[in-house]
C-alpha cells in the first residue's frame, strides 16, 4: 500500500431508522503534519482527495455516498469522482461572493449533491441554501429554541436536513421528533437509557451466555448446550467456522467439533460477537463498530513484538462496545463476566497493554488524531503509515466477514 495513504476515519450518517445512508470522510496527512488551524481543513480535504488515487471509494464507504469537506478551492475544480458517490461539504466560515454561489450553481448542475456544514442562518448564509440539497445544523452550537427556528425556516427550501454532533439516544430522539431527517453523531456507540424498564429477555439470555463463555470454570458441555439453544447463532457459527477465514481442512458440522477443532479461546470471541449482533433492536452498524475496533485491537498487538496470540485484544475491542449493545453501564456488566481484573481495567480505564491499544483505537475511530499516543505506538514499531494501513485491512476484513454471514457490511 502507498505511503500517501492518509490517517482516515468515516463517521455513519443514519436515518431515522439507525440505517446508514452515508459516511463522511475524516482525514489528516499520515506525517501528522497539522497545519495552522486557518488551513488546517483545506489540508485534510486535499490529502484525502488525493488518497483516492492510491484506494478506492468503495473499500471505504462501500455502497454509501461519501461527505467530503471542501474548501473554495476546490468548489472551482472537483475531483473526477462519481457524482452518485461524492457530496460536496461546503465548510463553515468560508467567504460568502458571487464567484462561491457562481461554483455552486455550476456542481449543481453537473450533478453534484451539495451540503452545508455547521450551518447557521444569517443574512449572508441564506444566500447559499438555494443552491443546497442538504443543510447540517450542529445540535451543540444552537438551542433547542435556534435548532427549531433554522428547521422550520429551512424546511421551506426543501433541503434534507441533518442534525450533526448527536451524542445520546435522548437527543436523537427529539431531533427527530423536531423534524430532521438524518442523524450524525457518537451516540451509536453509547447505551440507550431507559428509566425503569427491566433488562428484556433477550438480553438477559445474551449475558448469561456471555458469562458462561468467560467463566474459566464452566464446563464445555453447559457452554455447547447454551450455544446449541440459539438455532440461528449455532447455525451462524457452523457456517463462520467453514468458511475460508479459519482455513480447516474439513469440514465442522457441529457445535462440539468446533469446539474441540478450535479451542474455546477462539470461538469465544466469535460467539460474543454473533450473540451481540442477534439482539434485536440493535442497528447493524454498531456490530462494523465492534468488530472493526475489535480487529484493528487485534492487528495492532500482533505487530507489536509480532505477538503470537492477540485473542485478548479482539476481546477488550470486542466487548468494549457492551453497554452500547446491552444497554447498561460497562462496569456494571464487566461485573457479571468472568473476566480477568486487568481485561476489566483495560476497558474501564484503558490500562495495560490491551487499555493502551483500545484506547488508540478509539481516539482513531473518531478522528482524534492529535491525542493518540504517537510516541508509544512509535516504540513499538508502530508508524502513522502503519495505522492507516491496520484501519483500511480491517475494513476490508470486516466487509468479508460480514459477507461470510450473509450479511452486507454496507447494509442498506
Amino acid at each position: 500500500m502507498s505511503e500517501t495513504i492518509p490517517l482516515l476515519a468515516r463517521q455513519p450518517i443514519f436515518d431515522g431508522n439507525m440505517k446508514v445512508v452515508a459516511y463522511e470522510l475524516l482525514c489528516r496527512n499520515s506525517e501528522l503534519k497539522f497545519i495552522a488551524s486557518t488551513d488546517g481543513d483545506a489540508a485534510s480535504s486535499q490529502v484525502l482527495l488525493n488518497a483516492f488515487t492510491e484506494l478506492s471509494i468503495e473499500e471505504v464507504v462501500g455502497t454509501h455516498k461519501a461527505f467530503v469537506n471542501f474548501t473554495r478551492a476546490l468548489l472551482n475544480s472537483p475531483p473526477p469522482f462519481s457524482r452518485q458517490k461524492l457530496v460536496i461539504e461546503v465548510l463553515e466560515g468560508q467567504q460568502i461572493d458571487a464567484a462561491m454561489l457562481f461554483s455552486l450553481k455550476q456542481l449543481r448542475e453537473q450533478g453534484y449533491t451539495i451540503a452545508l456544514d455547521d450551518f447557521e442562518l444569517s443574512a449572508d448564509t441564506e444566500s447559499l441554501v438555494p443552491y443546497a440539497d442538504i443543510v447540517k445544523l450542529d445540535v451543540l452550537a444552537l438551542s433547542t429554541e435556534q435548532l427549531a427556528q433554522h428547521v422550520n425556516h429551512l424546511k421551506t427550501f426543501g433541503v434534507t436536513l441533518i442534525a450533526e454532533k448527536v451524542e445520546t439516544y435522548d437527543m436523537f430522539e427529539k431531533c427527530k421528533a423536531m423534524g430532521f431527517d438524518l442523524f450524525q453523531g457518537y451516540f451509536l456507540a453509547k447505551p440507550r437509557v431507559i428509566s425503569g424498564r427491566k433488562v428484556s429477555e433477550n438480553k438477559q439470555s445474551v449475558l448469561q451466555l456471555l458469562s458462561a463463555l468467560h467463566d474459566p470454570n464452566a464446563p464445555i458441555d453447559k457452554i455447547e448446550r447454551m450455544i446449541a439453544r440459539d438455532t440461528l447463532l449455532s447455525f451462524k457459527l457452523l457456517r463462520l467456522v467453514n468458511s475460508a477465514a479459519f482455513g480447516l481442512s474439513r469440514n465442522v458440522e457441529s457445535l462440539r467439533q468446533a469446539i474441540m477443532l478450535l479451542g474455546l479461546n477462539k470461538l469465544r470471541n466469535w460467539v460474543n460477537l454473533l450473540a451481540l449482533s442477534n439482539l434485536s433492536g440493535k442497528p447493524h452498524e454498531l456490530s462494523i463498530t465492534a468488530l472493526t475496533r475489535a480487529r484493528m485491537c487485534e492487528m495492532i498487538a500482533t505487530k507489536i513484538n509480532q505477538r503470537s496470540r492477540p485473542d485478548s485484544f479482539f476481546t477488550v475491542g470486542l466487548l468494549s462496545t457492551l453497554d452500547a449493545f446491552l444497554d447498561a453501564p460497562l462496569e456494571e456488566l464487566l461485573r457479571n463476566l468472568s473476566l480477568s481484573e486487568p481485561l476489566n481495567q483495560a476497558m474501564l480505564k484503558h490500562t495495560g497493554p490491551e487499555g493502551m491499544v483500545l484506547e488508540i483505537v478509539q481516539m482513531h475511530e473518531q478522528g482524534h488524531w492529535q491525542e493518540i499516543n504517537w510516541d508509544h505506538l512509535a516504540a513499538q514499531g508502530i508508524t502513522p503509515e502503519n495505522l492507516a494501513e491496520i484501519y483500511i485491512d480491517a475494513l476490508r476484513w470486516v466487509a468479508e466477514t460480514m459477507s461470510t454471514l450473509g450479511v452486507s457490511a454496507n447494509e442498506k
